[in-house]
């Protein structure tokens, strides 16, 4: 099974989201854009994980799960990876205040490199990413839509639970299946 740990974007995000890539699209750039249902923010992904190790996994993240409380993320600004006049990934930015989802970040990261997955050498950068460059055609128009929405308010929302998801890659692109979701601050009891 092919896995990632993530949050959940609100339906009304996604929603505008969907309409900024409408408008994306006019640019005509050989962009892979994500499907509304595909739309997320990455914490960790974790590639391929055999069932066996699918039961740690999720006895931790119940674990780090309890350890954190919902917090609210602003879902802002759109920008481009490694840099808007050569993008390959283009992306919104998600915005927390209280430093929440950075320390929920580090807590699944900790709890999945006990569990043998690597550790990433990159620094987490927490956004949503709406499409996968393919090409270099019409790069310049797409920069330019980018620029306009540089500063656009996507929308606030709570978040509630952590999501393990599924990742089935396809002609058509990759579908989104969730296979666990932890709600934050609950504590688990186990019976004996």
């Amino acid at each position: 099974m092919r896995l990632f740990v993530a949050l959940s974007i609100a339906e009304e995000i996604k929603d505008s989201l969907e309409n900024a890539v409408d408008k994306l699209r006019e640019a005509r750039a050989p962009v892979r854009w994500v499907k509304h249902d595909g739309l997320h923010l990455t914490l960790k992904f974790l590639g391929e994980t055999t069932e066996d190790k699918l039961n740690d996994l999720t006895e931790s993240l119940k674990a780090v799960s309890g350890k954190v409380y919902p917090f609210d993320i602003v879902v802002e600004g759109m920008g481009a990876f490694p840099h808007p006049s050569r993008p390959r990934v283009v992306w919104v930015s998600v915005e927390e205040q209280t430093g929440t989802l950075s320390r929920l970040h580090r807590l699944v990261e900790e709890a999945v490199v006990s569990l043998g997955w690597a550790k990433e050498k990159r620094k987490f950068s927490p956004h949503v990413t709406l499409g996968r460059v393919k090409g270099n055609i019409n790069l310049g128009k797409l920069e330019k839509e980018i620029g306009t929405m540089s500063d656009t308010l996507w929308g606030k929302q709570s978040v509630d639970n952590l999501v393990i998801y599924r990742s089935f890659l396809g002609p058509g692109g990759a579908r989104y299946e969730v296979i666990r979701d932890f709600p934050l601050g609950q504590k688990t009891v186990d019976s004996c």
